[in-house]
């Protein structure tokens, strides 16, 4: 039984190495099967056998799985290195230079890889953007499918938007199937803008376009900035 304690209490479990730890348990193992243990003590030191193994499946699955993570790993001197250069790699991704400014409605797919944004999602902003008729908000990115947040919150800073780059809706000028291209109408919407224009003429102002009960406030509100687009083009086109 005191062979079985010292190898329990004579280290730290979170300081020992891997292989000694398993060694350790191998020794207690043989010191198990020695008659002169009575129960209680069998029972506690299976028990502590299972949480060093439980320990050891912890940091094995830990240094697969979170290999950048805050635990402390005193495998070898080789795992440190990978693990160092696993965490910088990580860092100099994450990291945006703080130097490089970009301005939504007029960047190209080389000023967005200028914030290390992976391709596929360069595509969908600029497919988005254009659907839109320009961003009126950096915080639209996140209306893209499956944007990361994480990605947003790393690029935020060094977005910026120029509304003079916004294109008009076309509520004067489109049919019912083009007004329905835009990602803030649906067809229901775009037959009742068509019907209204019929009806009463080309929209003025938003004090008019407000008065179409099947688009609901939240919409009106987001497509403002571009239907101001189309009131200045009527205001220019009727002098």
């Amino acid at each position: 039984m005191r062979q079985a304690a010292l190898c329990v209490c004579d280290f730290d479990i979170s300081a020992i190495s891997k292989f000694n730890l398993r060694n350790r348990i191998l020794k207690i193992k043989s010191i198990m099967t020695k008659p002169i243990l009575s129960r209680d003590q069998r029972v506690s030191i299976f028990i502590w056998i299972a949480l060093a193994s439980c320990y050891l499946t912890y940091k094995e699955i830990a240094a697969f799985y979170y290999p950048t993570s805050s635990i402390t790993f005193q495998f070898d001197t080789l795992s440190n290195s990978r693990i160092d250069t696993v965490q910088f790699q990580k860092d100099a991704i994450n990291k945006t230079d703080e130097s490089v400014k970009l301005e939504l409605n007029s960047a190209d797919s080389n000023d967005f890889k200028k914030l290390k944004i992976p391709d596929y999602l360069i595509s969908k902003i600029l497919l988005y953007r254009d659907q839109l008729g320009g961003f009126s908000s950096s915080f639209q990115l996140l209306e893209i499918y499956h944007f990361p947040e994480s990605i947003f919150e790393r690029i935020h800073p060094s977005l910026s938007v120029n509304s003079d780059l916004l294109l008009p809706v076309g509520i004067n000028t489109k049919t019912e199937e083009e007004l329905a291209l835009h990602p803030y109408l649906s067809l229901k919407e775009a037959k009742a803008v068509v019907l209204y224009r019929k009806n009463n003429g080309a929209f003025q102002n938003m004090e008019e376009f407000n008065k179409i009960i099947a688009i609901n406030e939240e919409t009106k509100k987001r497509l403002k900035p571009y239907l101001a687009k189309d009131f200045q083009s009527y205001a220019n086109t009727s002098k």
